[in-house]
């Protein structure tokens, strides 16, 4: 809903840009309050966040990755910058930037966020084709993990199967996952995918299913970054509905 109240800071253009109902109007809030003169920097991230989340919504991906790039300049949340700028990467579908940029990110973080970077990372580097360097970031990540410990760990597993791995103690990986609050939503997947490579074809339906149902609703770019793992929930589904 448009705003009907003054803007009288950059502070209000970034308040009538977050509660805006679309992206038009997003950004036209956004780049009123980045054409005040006088901005601090960390506002000045924000404001140009809402603009890189307008065009990534309205599938501007280069402009979004160029508008991430100078957010990471600025200083302010430099490694959630970087995450942005990965993300539209890979949504243009260039694996080696999205991983060049993932990976500063992944260094960029301070330690209660370097977990989750170094998972991003090492996403992408699974489907790169590149196992030995996704386990390596994982890896990583476990040193700085607390709460998404379990996630990371059975990630680890998935790969290790997908590349012919028996890893060990994979019934309590399972279970422990499954019992963690990161057991929902891309735990599912972790789930489902690691119960199809063991054959254990109810699990593997239950817990697919429930991925993507949690994922029905997504915003564009959540969608977008989720995109090759909501299409190996779909194919493995139906290969599964086909037997």
């Amino acid at each position: 809903m448009a705003s009907t109240e003054p803007a009288t800071i950059p502070e209000d253009h970034l308040r009538f840009a977050v509660r805006a109902d679309g992206p038009e109007e997003r950004m036209s809030h956004a780049l009123r309050g980045l054409a005040f003169e006088h901005i601090e920097d960390d506002t000045r991230v924000l404001l140009l966040r809402q603009v890189y989340l307008s065009e990534f919504e309205l599938h501007r991906f280069r402009a979004a990755a160029k508008t991430a790039d100078t957010m990471a300049k600025l200083g302010p949340l430099r490694d959630v910058c970087l995450h942005d700028r990965a993300r539209a990467e890979q949504a243009m579908s260039d694996l080696p930037a999205a991983i060049r940029s993932a990976r500063q990110a992944a260094r960029a973080a301070p330690p209660d966020r370097r977990s989750f970077m170094y998972w991003s990372l090492a996403t992408l580097l699974q489907f790169d084709g590149d196992p030995d360097g996704a386990v390596a970031a994982l890896e990583k990540g476990l040193l700085f993990s607390t709460k998404d410990r379990p996630l990371l760990v059975a990630h680890g597993a998935l790969i290790e199967i997908e590349n012919g791995g028996v890893p060990e103690e994979l019934t309590r990986i399972m279970t422990e996952l499954d019992r963690a609050p990161s057991g929902e939503g891309y735990g599912q997947y972790v789930l489902g995918m690691i119960s199809y490579h063991i054959g254990n074809i109810p699990k593997a339906i239950g817990h697919l299913r429930a991925f993507l149902r949690r994922n029905a609703r997504l915003d564009e770019a959540k969608a977008l970054t989720l995109r090759e793992e909501l299409r190996r929930a779909r194919l493995t589904l139906a290969a599964l509905d086909s037997q």
